[in-house]
């Protein structure tokens, strides 16, 4: 492999992610081509980033009440990222700042997205051109908005939002209607659709001036066609009204009835929607006598509908002349289809393009447009009876009653309606405005109405009647009608619960913030399951535990239902076998920041840890995040005098400890009254608070080599100078595992160096090479600890045609799965319950970490078992394998020269027994350093 393959130009292969890059492009996926291989050779001239956007994974929190902690690390990146990060953080921010009212800096961000092509490329869609056109056009800078729209058009052909784009050009230059006209019959005519123009001798707005040049052809003869029912729901809307009846009588799909729903009007709605009813016999009126709101208007028309399918069309709306035709036609040509819906564009009267929040583009999906068969009214019911969203409801109650399959969207991402944004629309009132989609009452109702159609076993379930006794779930009292509530169901006792902290859990659990998931729902549905904490003063596993709980029992559920009234406690603790009097020995409370399913690294060097300590004499107390694997505690309560349960969130830099954290741990500071606080990890705060608001020495444990991990300082919010100079603020007393770590803290006088311990078997674990070498990886197999680089490994040596047979030892996950297909000579071992059995599997042990380590637990094992170690030069492991002598050291994601270094080893079997020797006398001084008087 040539350099210049290993180390492109804006991505190094060491910051390359192949997991993520499949699981971002569905293509490479289905070809099964190495990720890394599309990406050097196709990904990246096309622009496709090589690992995650840090830049979009911010913008994700941006939106959902995370402004604290996402804003200042964008506005470093606009200032001071690196290219592609620097480009996306401008369109992410251009973004923010417009909803905020700052049009100049969105303008200057918008401005640095498109000075860097590197962004450029890694946003696939026409997004950030049309912002910027209606940036520019704003700011006063017509010369650019045409530049911007030239720019899109070359990158991605004759969108409609470019059309659309030209009209806002148009218009900031005082153009014509005759010139805007032409844009607009360009834009349908492009389409295969009949064309579009604006009235010369109406009077008012444009919008209210939309109109095809002639009347459509009819689809045929009225009669032949299945009867169509469109409802026009109306509360005080004369102004729009007669324009969007004039568009529906001019459907090319003749045979409709409009059923306009008179919602207690005051203005002349009513006198416009009978006086358009005396010239078309087609037009309804349903007047309703009072306001009821415009979701049981859409009800009252609903029952009232004699077609065969059924539709919506807002009061202030204009639509194309072949919308109709357009949704009816997969209704007709496929009877499994149960609805469609078409896309549109939000505008001012003057066509000015209003969407709030630019996505990808101006014409997205109208969710309001939704076309049903009318035999839904009778097996799904209704729209549900609230102020805001119901449309969103119905369309997902659809997809849950019928499948993802069910609805069809006909002539995407062309506007076959114009929806007339006003000011005072219910979209603009902050309390319901569109933004709370992502955070406010628009997502908790989502919430609950997903959580309600996940519960629905059977079709009738799904039902909603006109007038329900009960509503289905409950819903925030700012957008209920006053419907009778049900029962709190498990969403509602979950949610309202004071121990469930749905903020906590998101930035507890990112894969939960990335899904876009309610909490609530996600803890119900799978991570009660898992065991995962619902906030930080309730420890689910540690409640199962003392519970007795099955692994079906929801334990948050359980404890408000009946642990609650019946005295039990949200965070046991257990007592361990070294349980007794103070006097038996002083006390070290030590905070371990991991416990996993299966035990890792961490966990048994926790383990090391805890049982020196007690070998010396002092009686630990450990203090674990959480409880996922019972087998731990068992271990840990043997060598303890009590394991406790806390759950905890790691530091960020942007934000504080958490104060109802740090409150219990000082709780358990004064339970024990520790000599000391012994924290295994850099990445937790709180314990260390909680030690100096006590007045008890601290000791950090630091396991992490921050100056080489990018990664882990993001997720810290803070960069490795930062994070060392906070540490050293907090904590009086450091053990480093590496001579590496501890040149990173620079701080000998505080530090000791402690390598991790490893099993005393391990040593006497015979080496017995067979013909075919064992080439084993034993990980946690996900992406970052290199499984990438491991297959690629495996293929290059699979093409030279040497028997080798590459191990893959650890648990299954998403990352492996993704992964394949696998080469031939790889196979899948599974976990190993022990070091000792996964060791027993290999004869060549690889390290290929795609970050740096700062011990490297996994060799200093496979050298105890005397199996020479290859591993990358990053991090500590290079320090722990002599090359040449117990291993080989090569280059950090240098594939070819690992896959060398084993074909090497394949050809001398002499070199591979004595490097076994060498490796094992190495592990036994590492190991007499780890057991070397505690600090």
């Amino acid at each position: 492999m040539h350099a210049a393959d290993r180390l492109p130009p804006g991505t190094a292969q060491d910051s390359f992610d192949a997991v993520w890059y499949l699981q971002a492009n569905a293509d490479v996926r289905a070809s099964g081509m190495d990720p890394w291989d599309h990406y050097r050779r196709v990904g990246r001239a096309e622009g496709r980033p090589g690992a995650p956007v840090r830049a979009l994974e911010l913008d994700h929190l941006l939106w959902r009440g995370y402004e604290a902690e996402a804003l200042p690390e964008l506005e470093r990146l606009l200032a001071e990222g690196a290219p592609r990060e620097r480009s996306v953080a401008g369109w992410v921010l251009a973004r923010w700042y417009l909803e905020q009212g700052r049009g100049d800096a969105a303008w200057a961000a918008i401005q640095a997205f498109h000075a860097v092509p590197e962004g450029r490329g890694t946003l696939r869609h026409p997004g950030p051109y049309l912002l910027a056109v209606q940036l520019a056009l704003s700011n006063g800078d017509p010369v650019a908005a045409e530049w911007l729209i030239g720019e899109g058009l070359a990158r991605f052909g004759p969108l409609p939002d470019f059309d659309l784009a030209a009209i806002q050009l148009a218009r900031a230059r005082y153009a014509d209607d005759w010139e805007i006209a032409g844009h607009l019959a360009r834009l349908y005519i492009r389409q295969g659709l009949q064309p579009v123009g604006i009235a010369e001798t109406a009077e008012g707005a444009r919008f209210d001036r939309l109109c095809p040049p002639g009347a459509p052809p009819p689809v045929e003869a009225a009669g032949a066609l299945p009867l169509v029912s469109v409802i026009v729901p109306v509360f005080n809307g004369a102004a729009g009204l007669g324009h969007a009846l004039r568009g529906l009588r001019g459907q090319s799909w003749r045979n409709l009835e409009i059923l306009v729903v008179d919602d207690g009007s005051t203005d002349d709605s009513r006198a416009i929607a009978e006086a358009q009813a005396a010239e078309d016999g087609r037009i309804r009126v349903i007047a309703l006598g009072r306001n009821e709101g415009a979701y049981p208007a859409r009800n009252a028309g609903m029952e009232a509908a004699r077609g065969a399918f059924v539709t919506v069309h807002d009061a202030d709306d204009w639509s194309h002349p072949q919308k109709i035709e357009m949704q009816m036609r997969p209704l007709l040509a496929e009877p499994g289809l149960r609805a469609s819906v078409s896309h549109w564009v939000r505008a001012g009267d003057d066509l000015e393009m209003t969407r709030w929040r630019m996505e990808d583009r101006w014409v997205y999906r109208n969710v309001s447009s939704l076309m049903i068969r009318a035999a839904l009214r009778d097996e799904i019911g209704y729209w549900d009876r609230v102020t805001v969203n119901a449309d969103t409801e119905y369309y997902y109650r659809i997809i849950a009653a019928y499948g993802p399959q069910s609805i069809r969207e006909v002539c995407p991402g062309v506007p076959l309606a114009f929806g007339r944004t006003a000011p005072g629309s219910l979209t603009n009132r902050s309390a319901t405005h569109l933004r709370t989609q992502f955070r406010g009452v628009r997502r908790d109702y989502m919430e609950a109405a997903h959580y309600w159609h996940a519960q629905a076993g059977e079709l009738g379930d799904f039902h909603l009647p006109q007038h329900p006794d009960r509503r289905p779930f409950r819903v925030p009292p700012e957008i209920g009608l006053g419907d009778p509530e049900p029962e709190p169901s498990d969403f509602d006792i979950v949610s309202a619960s004071p121990l469930f902290d749905a903020d906590w859990y998101r930035l507890s659990f990112p894969d939960v913030l990335r899904a876009d998931i309610s909490p609530a729902r996600h803890y119900l549905t799978g991570g009660a399951r898992e065991n995962r904490d619902p906030g930080p003063l309730f420890s689910s596993g540690g409640y199962r535990q003392a519970q007795g709980l099955d692994g079906d029992t929801v334990p948050l559920l359980h404890y408000e239902r009946q642990g609650r009234s019946a005295g039990a406690v949200p965070l046991p603790g257990f007592a361990g076998a070294l349980a007794g009097p103070e006097e038996e020995g002083p006390v070290r409370l030590v905070f371990a920041h991991t416990s996993g399913k299966t035990l890792f690294g961490a966990e048994r060097s926790l383990l090391g840890v805890v049982g020196r300590m007690a070998q010396r004499g002092d009686r630990p107390v450990v203090v674990l995040p959480a409880l996922r694997n019972t087998a731990y505690l068992e271990a840990l309560l043997e060598i303890t005098a009590a394991v406790e349960i806390v759950p905890q969130i790691w530091r960020h830099m942007q934000r504080p400890p958490l104060p109802a954290t740090v409150g219990v741990m000082r709780d358990l500071i004064r339970k024990y009254r520790p000599a000391e606080v012994h924290v295994n990890t850099i990445v937790l705060d709180a314990p260390l608070a909680a030690a100096r608001q006590e007045g008890v020495p601290s000791v950090v444990y630091v396991r992490e080599l921050l100056a080489e991990d990018v990664g882990l300082c993001r997720n810290l919010g803070g960069s490795a100078e930062a994070l060392r100079a906070a540490l050293l603020k907090e904590a009086d007393r450091f053990v480093a595992t590496s001579a590496p770590v501890a040149d990173w803290l620079a701080c000998p006088e505080r530090t000791v160096i402690r390598p991790n311990s490893v099993d005393p078997a391990l040593f006497d674990l015979p080496f017995t090479p067979g013909r075919a070498l064992n080439v084993a990886m034993v990980s946690s197999n996900t992406a970052k600890k290199g499984i990438s680089d491991f297959l690629a490994v495996a293929r290059l040596a699979e093409a030279m045609g040497r028997p080798l047979r590459f191990r893959l030892i650890g648990p299954p996950t998403p990352d492996l799965h993704l992964m394949r297909p696998w080469p031939e000579n790889v196979e899948f071992r599974g976990y190993a319950e022990t070091p000792a059995e996964a060791m027993a599997q290999a004869d060549i042990v690889v390290s290929l970490s795609k970050f740096a380590e700062s011990f490297g637990r996994t060799v200093v094992e496979a050298m105890a078992a005397g199996r020479p170690v290859i591993c990358y030069d990053r991090g500590a492991p290079p320090t722990l394998v002599e090359s040449g002598v117990s291993g080989f050291v090569v280059p950090a994601d240098d594939r070819e020269g690992a896959a060398n270094a084993i074909l090497a080893l394949e050809a001398a079997r002499a070199q591979l027994l004595r490097m076994s020797d060498a490796a094992r006398r190495r592990a036994r001084a590492l190991q007499a350093q780890a057991f070397g008087t505690l600090p």
